[in-house]
């Protein structure tokens, strides 16, 4: 069962939802009574926006039993959840049972703020606002969950406004190959880089860029490597963020669960199992790649693999210990910018 529920969550770091979703199903009915399988199903069913399961899911693994990380999550998706189909009452008492559980998560208060508000209380959500924010000053979940949070406390007069995905129908629908080479996807990106570089909000258009990292044809291999260096450029100048957790896609507008995204742990992973052989290839963007992430990780409060639950921890702390620390310490200057230039062609 372990290598099984590896496999399913290794699909969905992948992007591959309805793969995972479908193998955590056969998990579950091998192993009904297991709480962590009810959980990880539970998770991909609230990222396909199929609301009414993951509640059901959620439920059952707190019934079941969970760690106390995942019963906390488990509370607050599920009263999210509820809020969002307009089921206010349910929201109300399913986060008061976590609160009592759980007093001192401030997590859990902000959405219990959010669902006295849709109660026509204002007062009382600003006294358990106040009262998370006291609470939760450090509380890691606060910083997790950022986003959610804002996106929710500035549409609280807007109910369930990301609207709700028929799969039935989507499932249907075959997302178009496009025709493009990966050359021509990165071109078309630099011949617009400048004048503003990583201050640029470019957006590349979908590819799996890190499969091409180890390519036959090098001129295929460079734009891949020079895609990843300017995605994480730009997103450590805060000018666009190509990589968001998956949870929270559903909360940045337009969001269709079946549309691919680009997944950081194939990304890392890519980067990492071919570091040498990247570094001694492209070392100017292998260097900026190395300092924008470092940057990154260590400007966050929880640290990337953190803030991406879905990334493989473990292979992100080897990628942290191994590279990014080091170079960190060694606080090497950055080659100049036209190298980078001439090395991405």
């Amino acid at each position: 069962m372990e290598e099984s529920l590896k496999a399913a969550l290794e699909l969905r770091r992948d992007g591959n939802l309805l793969e995972s979703k479908r193998l955590l199903d056969e998990l579950i009915s091998q192993h009904p009574e297991h709480a962590m399988l009810h959980y990880e199903c539970a998770w991909s069913c609230d990222i396909l926006k199929q609301e009414e399961d993951a509640i059901s899911l959620y439920q059952r693994a707190l019934k079941l039993g969970l760690p106390k990380k995942e019963a906390i999550n488990a509370y607050v998706q599920t009263g999210s959840l509820y809020r969002q189909l307009g089921q206010f009452a349910e929201s109300e008492k399913i986060l008061m049972e976590g609160m009592l559980q759980f007093w001192e998560v401030g997590l859990l208060k902000v959405f219990y703020a959010f669902i006295m508000y849709d109660l026509g209380k204002p007062g009382e959500a600003m006294r358990w606002m106040t009262h998370a924010l006291l609470d939760s000053t450090e509380n890691q979940e606060i910083f997790l969950n950022q986003r959610v949070i804002g996106y929710v406390g500035s549409n609280l007069d807007i109910q369930n406004p990301g609207g709700s995905l028929d799969l039935n129908i989507a499932n249907k629908v075959e997302i178009a190959e496009n025709r493009k080479t990966i050359i021509e996807k990165v071109d078309a990106v630099l011949k617009v880089f400048e004048p503003t570089y990583f201050h640029g909000a470019w957006v590349f258009e979908f590819d799996r860029y890190d499969l091409h990292f180890t390519d036959s044809n090098n001129e295929t291999r460079r734009a891949a490597v020079a895609a990843f260096a300017i995605m994480v450029g730009i997103w450590e100048t805060g000018s666009a963020q190509s990589f968001m957790p998956q949870h929270e896609r559903k909360y940045s507008g337009d969001y269709n669960p079946l549309e691919p995204h680009f997944e950081l742990n194939g990304y890392i992973n890519a980067f990492y199992s071919n570091f040498n052989n990247l570094q001694q290839e492209f070392p100017i963007m292998t260097a900026y790649t190395i300092d924008s992430l470092g940057a990154i990780d260590e400007r966050s409060k929880l640290g990337l693999d953190k803030e991406f639950p879905e990334i493989d921890s473990t292979l992100f702390e080897k990628f942290r210990q191994e590279i990014l620390l080091p170079n960190r310490k060694l606080k090497k200057k950055l080659p100049p910018f036209d190298e980078f230039l001439e090395e991405i062609g």
